[in-house]
């Protein structure tokens, strides 16, 4: 008899889902919830992309630094190096660099947003929470 465990989902909070989050998005709230529910979600931010967000909203940061269940990706040369010459903000190159496929995540990421129209054309996954 075999057991099959479900696979981890690996996401990402963009600029959108943390703010979306600290105003009360439903949907945003389930993935949290079920990331410390099971082990089934593994929830990623982009320092880059929460320093973004908390400039737009004072204390987003505090308060998603307060959730044990986030997985928090510092600004590295790497990231710094893939954002070189990109359009977009330094948080959107963030989280689109920790979102691509990796030796920690073979499959990437999805990006949780609620704008989708900013990922068109960006090569990663997204999950639309947009209400």
């Amino acid at each position: 008899m075999t057991s099959t465990t479900p696979s981890t989902v690996d996401v990402i909070l963009d600029e959108h889902a943390l703010l979306a989050l600290g105003a009360g998005n439903i949907l945003v709230s389930r993935i949290l919830h079920q990331s410390a529910a099971t082990d089934a979600w593994r929830i990623h931010v982009a320092l880059a992309a929460l320093a973004d967000a908390d400039r737009s909203r004072v204390g987003v940061a505090a308060h998603v630094a307060m959730l044990d269940q986030i997985v928090f990706h510092p600004l590295d040369l790497a990231a710094v190096l893939d954002a070189s010459g990109q359009p977009r903000s330094l948080g959107w190159s963030h989280t689109r660099h920790v979102a691509q496929p990796g030796p920690e995540r073979p499959e990437g990421a999805r990006v949780v947003t609620t704008v989708p129209k900013e990922w068109d054309a960006a090569g990663v996954r997204i999950l639309d929470v947009s209400p």
